[in-house]
């Protein structure tokens, strides 16, 4: 516990979450949590002393505040690791709770959420009301879930130094244009050093891209970054599952990456059929805008590299562009300088076919990142069919 000038802060307070609006940050995990388990709900809940708080929830919930005695997760946090309630009607435990008696509520499965200084400060849950029990694979697979939003967690718990300006830092890498593909990039450290990387090369008439966003901020992610980032444009020739498992395997005897990992968009685009192959690992940040004013979002439902359950095999991804589309891959931080919600990706997208040229796009983002509260790094890169 910190303190200030009005007296003792506790960890909730400082991390700044409850109450808070809607976080596509957190809700692509809880999306992919629910999917993954076919739960009814998959929550994000902050919980203080007195309250829990469902800082991310399905689209068609409005849960707010709830007593911390009436759900579950006022004991998750008290616990070491994953809270399974498979019956709550035949745990005394539970079975008078209002998630229980009011909401029919019988399974639940959480994981507490953490600060780097090990106080409990929120969940991970999933609840259905039908009976169930998780099996040790999906026990493991809940707990990865639960690293990654502790990670965010831990990442609203990180206090910005009073010279990480925005707006001097910002960068873009000198376009590339290849047998009618046009890459171009923005990127705009929150710290001195950006933990998200972007990258390209041509090479035979194709286009590997790579947009990675390593958790965490400083020195060491930035390292991290670039690492990834050299590794897989060095997988050239590879197809995008197989560079993945390639580096994952490099990955796991570098000791940097035992405490981190990364969400990745890495693909390989065939410049003269414009099929697109790729992996998304748990970024899913990614348009492909087509000219008659649709487009597609591409997603997956691979975890985060570093992740990955070693029985679970990486999905690959296919699409394809042709004369006139846009492809915009952006890491988290673009969304906070809309509304941070996934629906700030489609106004990514409207704003990028407003523009005259990607340029003029990125003009436009480092204008709103200069005058919005954006507590991350921003890296945007777009790809141009001509």
């Amino acid at each position: 516990m910190t303190t200030d000038s009005q007296g003792p802060v506790s960890a909730v307070e400082r991390i700044g979450l409850m109450d808070s609006p809607p976080e596509e940050r957190f809700d692509r995990i809880t999306r992919l949590a629910r999917e993954m388990f076919d739960v009814d709900y998959a929550l994000v809940n902050i919980v203080d002393e007195d309250e829990v708080y469902t800082k991310s929830q399905p689209p068609e919930t409005h849960f707010g505040r709830s007593p911390r005695e009436a759900v579950f997760c006022g004991e998750t946090v008290t616990q070491d690791g994953i809270l399974e309630v498979d019956d709550a009607t035949l745990d005394e435990r539970f079975r008078d709770i209002a998630s229980v008696t009011e909401y029919g509520m019988r399974f639940y499965a959480g994981f507490p959420l953490r600060t780097d200084d090990g106080e409990a400060v929120g969940t991970l849950c999933l609840l259905d009301p039908d009976p169930r029990a998780l099996d040790p694979e999906q026990l493991r697979s809940l707990e990865h879930l639960g690293r990654w939003a502790q990670a965010e967690i831990r990442q609203s718990d990180s206090v910005p130094r009073e010279d990480d300006a925005l707006t001097d830092r910002t960068s873009r890498a000198e376009d590339l244009t290849a047998n009618g593909l046009q890459l171009a990039s923005l990127a705009i450290p929150h710290g001195v050093v950006s933990g998200d990387r972007s990258g390209w090369q041509e090479v035979g008439g194709r286009v590997v891209v790579t947009l990675a966003d390593v958790m965490g901020k400083g020195e060491a992610a930035g390292a991290v970054a670039e690492t990834l980032l050299r590794a897989l444009q060095e997988r050239r020739d590879m197809t995008p599952v197989q560079a993945m498992l390639s580096v994952e395997d490099e990955a796991r005897s570098d000791g940097r990456y035992r405490d981190t990992f990364a969400t990745v968009f890495h693909a390989v685009v065939d410049a003269a059929s414009g099929a697109v192959e790729y992996v998304d690992a748990g970024h899913g940040l990614t348009l492909v805008l087509h000219p008659d004013g649709s487009s597609e979002r591409l997603t997956s439902r691979n975890l985060p590299l570093g992740l990955r359950p070693a029985d679970v095999e990486w999905e690959a991804g296919r699409a394809s562009v042709s004369r006139g589309d846009l492809l915009v891959s952006v890491s988290d931080g673009a969304l906070d300088a809309y509304d941070s919600t996934l629906e700030s990706l489609r106004l990514i997208g409207d704003d990028l076919r407003a523009a005259s040229d990607p340029h003029g796009f990125f003009d436009g983002l480092a204008l709103r990142v200069s005058t919005h509260q954006v507590d991350d790094d921003v890296t945007a890169v777009v790809l141009s069919v001509n």
